[in-house]
Parts: structure tokens; sequence; C-alpha cells
């Protein structure tokens, strides 16, 4: 397994959206309609194997490797990551109702 994204050194905090997709692919079985936003994408599956390739939950498959095999490499992938990564704490939020509702603050 790769190391995750990183800044400066320091690996990146795992975002619940991102653990959220590596659950999805651990237990997702055949025929599962893909979640959002990827099965918006033109490729979905090819758009999940690279987030998590970039996530560092598996290696890229090599190019002409069959669809079956890719989807069962991510499986056991996400599968192993999960168990050595603990579901993050939702973030905080960061901005008032007021600017949510596309209002200036203090308006």
């Amino acid at each position: 397994m790769t190391p995750g994204p990183n800044f400066a050194g320091f690996p990146d905090r795992v975002r619940l959206s991102d653990w959220l997709l590596v659950e999805w692919v651990a237990t997702a079985k055949r025929g599962a309609s893909f979640p959002e936003p990827w099965c918006h994408a033109h490729s979905p599956l090819e758009s999940m194997v690279h987030q998590l390739t970039e996530l560092g939950v598996m290696r890229e498959p090599a190019p002409g490797t069959d669809v079956a095999t890719v989807a069962r490499e991510a499986t056991a992938a996400a599968q192993a990551w999960i168990a050595e990564h603990p579901r993050p704490a939702p973030e905080p939020l960061t901005t008032t109702r007021r600017q949510q509702r596309g209002r200036p603050y203090g308006i």
C-alpha cells in the first residue's frame, strides 16, 4: 500500500467523504448503484479507482486489467484500509447559517 497524500511531509487527514467512499467500495455488492457524486462521472469505476489510488488505498491497476479484477482488488484493498483507519469525526461547521444562505455577514 502506498502512503496517502501529504503536505510538507505530513500525511493529510482523511476526510469523512473519502472514508465513506472507501467504506462503500469495501461493502458494495455486485450490481450496486454507484454513490454520489461518482454515479454522474463518465466512468464511475475509473473515477473511484483514481480516488482510491490518490488516497493510498490501492495501487493503480495495470493498463488493460479487466473490470472484474479491478473491482476485486479495490474491494480487498478497501477492506484492509478500513480495518486500519477508524472513521473520522465530522469536521465542525466553519460558516454561519447566515453565510450559508448567501447573505453577507452582518446583514
